[in-house]
């Protein structure tokens, strides 16, 4: 396991935040979170619960393992495709909605 510093926690939410092009109101809301403590967690003023941990890893699409520096890098922490760690959030969710329709449409087709 890896050694961890106080504030990694805070950097690497800002880092995994950065990376998937959200500012902190829109992880908050995705999150279920109220955006000042986004800015609490990632200045190292607070820190979050389990549960708030894995709200925030769930809506940035990383591991929780990743946010609380047990694993060196963001990449491949939940990818199931290739490439898919450089893609914004916007895209992730244009891709969930292509995929959400091509279930309902399997769904329809199958007797």
């Amino acid at each position: 396991m890896m050694v961890s510093n106080e504030n990694d926690f805070g950097e690497r939410l800002t880092a995994a935040r950065d990376k998937r092009e959200m500012n902190q109101a829109e992880l908050a809301k995705r999150a279920g979170l109220q955006a000042a403590a986004i800015g609490h967690f990632e200045r190292g003023r607070r820190k979050p619960s389990f549960a708030n941990v894995r709200a925030l890893a769930k809506a940035l699409n990383v591991s929780s393992d990743y946010l609380l520096g047990r694993t060196p890098s963001m990449e491949g922490a939940t990818t199931a495709f290739r490439g898919e760690d450089d893609l914004s959030s916007a895209d992730r969710d244009q891709i969930q909605l292509m995929i959400d329709m091509m279930r309902e449409r399997r769904e329809r087709s199958d007797p």
